[in-house]
């Protein structure tokens, strides 16, 4: 759970932006819902490993918060389908990348379809620009 939390913490910032305290964190979810769901100091006890048994309601919170599925800190399909995500993104948005290309024949690769598909996608975000993520208020 911590280690989960932890990456979530350092890798859904743009790049040269601070990662978000754990009171910013707090504060928004509970701001969101309208009332107390998670203190900034349970926070800090699962990102330092201390806890790591928060509710779904909680769990669901930080999901919301951080854009991922509550899946994320059940599977490990799922955490590794969002750092995968979060990773091409960051690509995306420093310009280390700017179309994909086809590697190999893997059976779970993208169909030439999807590959212009992404391409065509990633072309508009270049020429418009990476739109910054939303935060809930």
């Amino acid at each position: 759970m911590a280690d989960k939390l932890n990456y979530l913490f350092e890798h859904t910032v743009l790049p040269g932006e601070s990662p978000p305290s754990n009171r910013q964190v707090a504060a928004a979810i509970n701001e969101a819902a309208g009332e107390q769901i998670i203190s900034h100091s349970y926070i800090s006890l699962l990102r330092n490993g201390h806890r790591d048994n928060p509710t779904f309601r909680q769990l669901e919170a930080l999901a919301q918060y951080f854009d991922v599925s509550p899946a994320y800190f059940h599977s490990d399909d799922i955490t590794a389908q969002v750092v995968e995500g979060l990773r091409f993104l960051t690509s995306l948005h420093t310009g280390d990348i700017s179309t994909l290309a086809p590697r190999g024949a893997r059976a779970d690769g993208l169909s030439a379809e999807m590959l212009a598909y992404v391409n065509e996608v990633m072309a508009e975000i270049k020429q418009n620009g990476l739109p910054a993520p939303e935060r809930p208020a």
